[in-house]
């Protein structure tokens, strides 16, 4: 029959059973056991089955026989007459045969395919051991999803093997490079000429951006093509990079700085030693006025005169970062209040009387120890720049509040952690661009209106203040929206001390006692002379510190009034240290045209007195030489 000779010579085998015997099988089958007819008639099949199969294999008979329709299933291994294993897969059909049920199956031989997947798998398992620990992230991306992943990049990106494998490899890569991603994906799958490596950044789930780069490779996985990544965390070096770029400005900033500094600071000496005659003798001079003298009110005009010189002189000290004196315990909230309320302020409204200024004072702010010279021309910066930012109009908010910071403010590396009183300026101005808030604090870089508002010295000086008093400053700006500073300056426990009553001439006066003048500048040995003899004290001056040394050898002195700095010659730390060694109880004042110093700090816990600070005030060295001269 012609049914029988295409089962004797179809590439399968052929085999009918019956209650589990074998009641034929075609040449195929006999030949792939290396069975005859005779050995296997009747014979149970299972004989021919391995025995960890045979408990899977009686489950399908029953399913089958019972009706149900079933795939080709599982592969089972069939064990030859020699013993050699072969893995075939069955398909299975019930039929009758002399009046009974029957299952005439076919046998596929799948012996070459398992050992090709043996072979792949055993592969996938060395890849996997090779490539598991890399220093490098690689992913095996397969139609779009991910087949591998190694545990340097699970471990990067946070994940198990679970939760990414089989999810598209898009959903992981930032929004922005999504593109440019499948683009040489499928380029390269097409075997395209792309670029061996790019950069891209890959997110978390956190959503922490790694910047990584790429290296795609076209590779066979499990028989079909796929791209083979590796992938290198650029993160750290693209950190270190920035920080290096952000560390190479500073020094530039502070070499741009360090040059005003030394030009600030040689200005400001000698305008001191100019504003010392516009302060001290019109003060000399009223002291011996009636109130109703007609030259009583030009003097105190030049003498406020020369005292706002004298700020302004402060402002160039403060870029030679030698103008803070943080002895002063002092609170924000009286020091906004009080610039709110000062002409200057009130000035700078009158050219802008649709701005409004709105204050929400933190209740029981915390105190600060620093200057309050430069702290209120800090405010008064800020505010005027942000009156400026609004020329149609707008409000301006100041906050103040005390807070605890452990972490990093923005463009500081580290901060030390503390309590900090924190002043907010928030304005709804024209904002400042990114170009510009990279060179703000820079010196010479001005966007003021020259003649109505601050010194012209403007961030610079904030920049320098918040330095000097050990604080931080941070800017927020959009551009059409507005800007918001913040300044933190680290808080004291101390209280503000009582503010200063001027006291009467007399309480300060001297009984003749004789004091040295120690000064380089004869303009300044003249004037602190005259205060001295109106003081009534007996006043000997001497150029340098070489002469007072000389001087000292051979007469005594109630007083040393010492100038700090001093050209030629040694200058008055040198001075002072000699003048200890000649006579060790010589009482010292030290007086310089810049605020107070190391070199000044130095002298004192050497056992220097007070320090004074020019253009000098007839009160504050008669009252710090009475002082001194009581001390036992």
């Amino acid at each position: 029959m012609l049914s029988d000779l295409i089962a004797q010579n179809i590439p399968m085998g052929v085999i009918l059973t019956q209650d589990g015997n074998i009641c034929q099988m075609n040449e195929w089958a006999y030949k792939f056991t290396g069975y005859s007819a005779t050995e296997v008639k009747n014979r149970s099949f299972l004989d021919l089955v391995h025995p960890e199969d045979h408990e899977k294999l009686i489950t399908r008979y029953n399913d089958i026989m019972t009706g149900l329709e079933l795939p080709e299933g599982r592969r089972y291994r069939i064990l030859s007459k020699s013993g050699e294993l072969f893995w075939i897969r069955f398909r299975s059909k019930v039929i009758e045969h002399s009046g009974k049920p029957a299952l005439l199956s076919f046998l596929i031989d799948e012996t070459q395919n398992r050992i090709h997947e043996e072979s792949l798998k055993r592969s996938e398992e060395r890849y996997r051991g090779l490539v598991e620990n890399l220093a490098e992230g690689i992913v095996v991306v397969k139609e779009g999803s991910i087949c591998f992943i190694n545990k340097t990049l699970r471990n990067k990106l946070g994940l198990t093997l679970e939760n990414i494998v089989g999810n598209s490899f898009l959903n992981f890569i930032h929004q922005d490079d999504q593109a440019l991603v499948l683009d040489r994906y499928q380029r390269r799958l097409k075997g395209e000429n792309v670029p061996e490596t790019y950069e891209i950044k890959l997110i978390k789930p956190d959503g922490e951006e790694l910047n990584c780069e790429m290296r795609p490779s076209l590779i066979s996985w499990k028989g079909s093509p796929a791209i083979q990544t590796a992938i290198l965390d650029l993160t750290d070096r693209k950190k270190a990079e920035k920080e290096k770029e952000q560390l190479e400005k500073r020094l530039v900033r502070m070499e741009k700085m360090e040059a005003l500094g030394l030009l600030a600071g040689g200005v400001a000496h000698d305008l001191n030693n100019v504003l010392s005659g516009m302060v001290t003798y019109p003060e000399l001079l009223m002291i011996d006025l009636p109130d109703n003298h007609r030259f009583k009110k030009p003097l105190d005009l030049i003498y406020s005169s020369g005292l706002e010189a004298s700020a302004i002189v402060n402002d160039l000290l403060t870029l030679a970062r030698r103008g803070v004196i943080a002895t002063e315990v002092i609170n924000l909230n009286n020091i906004i209040m009080d610039y709110l309320k000062s002409p200057q302020h009130h000035k700078l409204l009158s050219y802008y009387n649709n701005v409004v200024i709105k204050t929400n004072f933190g209740q029981k702010l915390a105190n600060i120890k620093g200057s309050e010279t430069h702290l209120r021309t800090t405010i008064m910066n800020l505010v005027s720049n942000a009156v400026e930012a609004q020329p149609s109009g707008g409000k301006i908010i100041i906050s103040t509040e005390n807070l605890y910071i452990d972490k990093p403010i923005k463009g500081y590396e580290s901060i030390k952690a503390g309590e900090f009183a924190v002043v907010t300026i928030e304005d709804q101005g024209i904002g400042i661009s990114g170009k510009d808030l990279q060179k703000i604090f820079e010196p010479f870089y001005t966007k003021k209106i020259m003649g109505r508002s601050g010194t012209g010295l403007g961030m610079a000086v904030v920049w320098g203040t918040v330095q000097d008093h050990c604080g931080y400053i941070n800017i927020e700006s959009i551009e059409n929206k507005g800007t918001k500073f913040y300044l933190y300056f680290p808080i004291v426990r101390q209280q503000i001390e009582k503010g200063h009553e001027p006291r009467f001439i007399e309480e300060y006066l001297g009984n003749e006692e004789i004091i040295l003048i120690v000064d380089d500048v004869e303009k300044q040995r003249q004037i602190a002379k005259t205060i001295l003899r109106r003081l009534n004290y007996k006043v000997v001056t001497v150029s340098n510190g070489e002469k007072a040394i000389e001087y000292l050898k051979n007469n005594s002195y109630d007083i040393v009034l010492l100038d700090m700095i001093m050209d030629p010659g040694i200058d008055g730390l040198e001075t002072y240290k000699r003048i200890i060694d000649l006579k060790p109880d010589q009482k010292v004042i030290i007086t310089s045209g810049f605020s107070e110093s190391e070199r000044v700090k130095d002298a004192q816990r050497l056992g220097a007195g007070q320090y004074i600070k020019k253009p000098y005030s007839v009160e504050k060295i008669g009252i710090t030489i009475k002082e001194a001269l009581e001390e036992h």
